[in-house]
């Protein structure tokens, strides 16, 4: 899958979101899942680090600059929705927009993200294109939202 990324969905000028955006956290649980996000992310030249879970992604962003962070939603300990609460209520990390994933998007994990203001949100399963191109209408839109 990794490494046949389809420009046509994204213009090469939007790329330069990517360049400017390098570091992301993925937060995922699935071994598998976690790998696989992790070498297509890496293909298009971002810095990727993982976290199992909320407890170990706290670690490390305490010492590494995260521009983004991938979040699934069921997690050990605490869910995607508890720590993108506690990732809110922390000065130091609630300007990072996060994108969502879940297997588990029904109306009601659907309706609770939006009400979180969570804008960004792929079901699993997921192509290469879509993780990518939601990534991409992540970082313009927090961009447009830093601009102003």
């Amino acid at each position: 899958m990794a490494g046949h990324f389809n420009s046509t969905l994204i213009p090469k000028r939007a790329l330069k979101y990517f360049e400017a955006n390098r570091n992301v956290l993925v937060i995922e649980d699935d071994k598998v899942l976690g790998q696989m996000v992790t070498e297509i992310l890496d293909d298009v030249g971002f810095e990727v680090t993982t976290a199992q879970n909320g407890r170990i992604a706290f670690e490390k962003l305490k010492n590494i600059p995260i521009d983004f962070i991938v979040l699934d939603i069921l997690l050990p300990e605490k869910d995607g929705f508890e720590i993108y609460a506690e990732l809110q209520a922390n000065p130091e990390t609630k300007d990072i927009p996060v994108m969502l994933v879940t297997a588990w998007a029904d109306e009601r994990n659907i309706e609770r993200a939006s009400q979180m203001g969570i804008q960004h949100f792929l079901p699993k399963p997921f192509t290469e294109d879509e993780l990518l191109y939601t990534i991409l209408t992540l970082l313009v839109d927090h961009s447009r939202k830093e601009s102003r």
